[in-house]
């Protein structure tokens, strides 16, 4: 006789003979709450990992950088020589810590202070391309990336040369073959000694003059005068109590402050204040003076086609009878952004120079080549607001009217 089977086994057959019973369906939006909880609780998950993981890397960086920061100081510092007893062991120690990957002792971080110039290798592309290196650093910005570096700028620029007249470079910094000029200009081979040039006031130029005008046709050909220009002039006073001006030195600068063009002027008039304390020219200067006539033609043509920039830029163009588009112009003196400067309408040059440029000019007699240097140096500064102010005052079109936006530039005065 078998035994007899437990009261568990028993329920174990019964629920194994039973038919299989049909699961009552589940409605749509109980399967919709199911499928959102498991999604939120795995996009939790998900993004909990993620901000641990950017903690992480945080964390690193910070280290880096904590670890760089002291290898540059421990390599600008020396190591400093301690005296150690000999009972001391002499055997370095060495940190776990302080590994780094291969080349990391070697290299430095880049500081603001490093300079900025032209790479060999974009200079040669330019110059393939007949781009000139005002171009290049317009469209970089190098030179005037941090605070600080327009002073040593100034202080790499050579020495202004008084009285030197038209001083260009044509490409490959090689100068035309010279020959005999008036006033020591290096004139071109293929030009005649004795071709000269109408004026529009029925004079005509003189031989040195045509090779100036000669230069600057050829370099702008070239595109090595560049686009900008800075302008500054010095006057000296005429009539009843010297209070009438007129032009004694012109001086102008390209885009990088390098000397284009310095000259003494023979005054139109007699002179009756030569106010050298503050102009620096004296009675001595005229014996080498050019003529106003030959000034203000390569002037002229300097500026014909080119952005002339300047500080209180009307009285230099008026005491040399010229005129310039209104909207080529770039005037410090007007500029919006540097009016928070001037105690009056107008800041003055030597405060822009000293609230701006960190630099003194302007303590003794006054240097036109540095005051134009310094007011390109204002306007590189600040060029992107200059030329938004520029683009918002004369919209297309609107330089036709009046005469005031037109193309060109150098244009004499007519005589009311």
């Amino acid at each position: 006789m078998a035994p007899e089977l437990s009261s568990n086994w028993k329920k174990l057959q019964e629920k194994l003979k039973a038919p299989p019973t049909k699961s009552a369906p589940i409605s749509q939006e109980a399967a919709f709450k199911q499928a959102t909880s498991k999604k939120s609780i795995s996009s939790e998950t998900l993004k909990r990992k993620a901000e641990e993981r950017a903690e992480i890397e945080r964390s690193n960086a910070l280290s880096k950088k904590q670890k760089t920061q002291s290898q540059s100081q421990s390599q600008s510092q020396p190591p400093r020589k301690t005296l150690t007893p000999k009972s001391q062991s002499s055997k370095p120690t060495t940190n776990p810590d302080s590994k780094s990957k291969m080349g990391a002792a070697n290299s430095q971080p880049i500081t603001s202070d490093s300079p900025h110039t032209n790479l060999p290798s974009l200079h040669l592309w330019a110059s393939e391309e007949g781009i000139s290196s005002e171009s290049l650093a317009e469209a970089y910005n190098l030179g005037l990336r941090s605070s600080s570096s327009h002073i040593p700028l100034l202080s790499t620029l050579p020495p202004a040369v008084p009285n030197a007249g038209l001083t260009l470079t044509l490409p490959g910094n090689q100068t035309p073959t010279p020959t005999s000029s008036s006033n020591g200009l290096p004139l071109p081979s293929d030009l005649p000694s004795d071709l000269t040039l109408p004026l529009s006031n029925g004079t005509t130029t003189t031989s040195a003059t045509t090779a100036d005008l000669a230069l600057i046709l050829r370099a702008t050909k070239e595109n090595t005068l560049g686009k900008y220009l800075a302008i500054d002039c010095e006057m000296v006073g005429t009539g009843p109590s010297g209070l009438v001006s007129v032009l004694a030195r012109c001086s102008l600068v390209d885009f990088h402050g390098h000397q284009i063009y310095d000259s003494y002027v023979k005054p139109t008039a007699f002179v009756t204040d030569w106010r050298t304390h503050v102009s620096g020219i004296s009675k001595r200067h005229m014996a080498f003076a050019r003529s106003f006539a030959s000034v203000q033609a390569t002037v002229a043509a300097l500026l014909k086609g080119r952005i002339l920039v300047g500080h209180d830029v009307k009285h230099d163009l008026e005491v040399l009878g010229l005129e310039h588009p209104h909207r080529d112009v770039r005037d410090t003196a007007k500029y919006s952004g540097f009016k928070k400067y001037g105690h009056g309408p107008k800041p003055s040059l030597r405060v822009l120079a000293k609230e701006v440029l960190g630099v003194e000019i302007q303590t003794g007699q006054h240097s036109s080549v540095e005051d134009a240097r310094v007011a390109m140096l204002l306007f590189r500064k600040e060029k992107h607001g200059f030329d938004m102010e520029n683009s918002n005052r004369y919209e297309e079109g609107q330089g036709k009217k009046g005469g005031k936006g037109g193309s060109g530039g150098g244009k004499k005065k007519g005589k009311k």
